[in-house]
């Protein structure tokens, strides 16, 4: 019977720890390695028709290489280079286009213009119309093609090298960001810093508090400033819409509790109904700093949302001009 429960307890132990395993490391797509595909308007020479299929194709290498992901991160990008290495007219009636086309895919760093890793792969397509043979010729890509797992592997290896060798540069970016007020895209650049680099992750996620607070005094002007315009126009609703956005973490957090608490008491005296309105308060159980990094996200996957990739500079003569 000892024995028994001995190799129960063993078992057990094993199952906990490999559900402590499944679960360790998990993390949002933001602070992980991912690739967002993406075909730049500067590829002038791909047929807008050929966009989305190519978006798809890169899409799928990323996933079937494990650096796929719903909301990847922008700044991460495998984009394409297409050349139309032959063209002719097939001997066929009807008459068709036949290409031959060179695909160059590369993983780059949008915001630091660096190339990480790069393959080709030639394709050919035949259609009635040179749109039909190109997006003939991209169908046939494979994903699943053996040079793509090194490919990405060589572009995994290096974007991790580039955060180990250059994060005071990508600190010392997001401070140049911050004083330049573009809070948004400098908690974008601190967040986007991958955990397994851990120690230039610890050093964004510290940075990342500091201009968290900065971007929420900065807002909280702003705010205060709208509900005070508001209430001098005798708009409660539209002073209680600016002054819900200002949390206990702000600075003008006093002046906005001052402000609700005269709305309230203008109403009361007015014989108005009890203004429901209170002000937001944190639970001081709650560690504030994980709170701030999680508001810090919610700012930098909401840029990224509303196109980050159209903020970085594609222009890269070399790789675009006259294509």
């Amino acid at each position: 019977m000892k024995r028994i429960i001995a190799s129960i307890i063993v078992l057990i132990g094993i199952a906990m720890n490999l559900n402590a395993q499944n679960s360790q490391g998990k993390t949002d797509d933001l602070g992980r390695i991912a690739l967002a595909a993406i075909v730049p308007d500067q590829a002038t020479n791909i047929p807008a028709e050929s966009r989305q299929m190519l978006v798809n194709k890169m899409s799928q290498i990323a996933t079937q290489n494990g650096l796929g992901a719903s909301a990847a991160n922008p700044r991460f990008c495998i984009v394409p280079l297409v050349s139309v290495m032959s063209k002719e007219v097939t001997p066929t009636a009807p008459p068709m286009q036949a290409l031959n086309l060179d695909v160059t895919f590369y993983i780059v760093d949008a915001a630091s213009q660096n190339i990480f890793s790069q393959t080709s792969i030639s394709v050919k397509g035949v259609g009635q119309t040179d749109e039909k043979a190109y997006i003939q010729a991209l169908k046939n890509i494979n994903v699943r093609a053996g040079q793509f797992k090194g490919f990405i592997e060589k572009g995994k290896e290096k974007i991790i090298e580039y955060y180990n060798s250059q994060c005071d540069v990508v600190l010392k970016g997001a401070q140049a960001l911050a004083g330049q007020r573009k809070y948004e895209e400098a908690l974008f650049v601190l967040l986007s810093v991958p955990d397994v680099c851990r120690e230039c992750f610890d050093k964004s996620m510290d940075l990342s508090i500091e201009i968290y607070k900065q971007y929420a005094n900065y807002k909280c002007t702003e705010y205060l400033a709208g509900a005070k315009a508001a209430w001098a126009n005798m708009n409660a609703d539209k002073a209680a819409e600016f002054l819900g956005k200002i949390t206990p973490d702000m600075e003008c957090y006093a002046d906005a509790v001052r402000l609700t608490d005269e709305i309230t008491q203008k109403m009361l005296a007015d014989g108005a109904n009890v203004w429901n309105f209170k002000m937001k308060q944190y639970d001081d159980s709650v560690e504030k700093d994980k709170l701030m990094i999680q508001a810090g996200k919610e700012i930098a996957m909401s840029w990224a949302h509303w196109g980050a990739a159209s903020h970085f500079n594609w222009d890269w003569g070399w790789l675009y001009q006259n294509k």
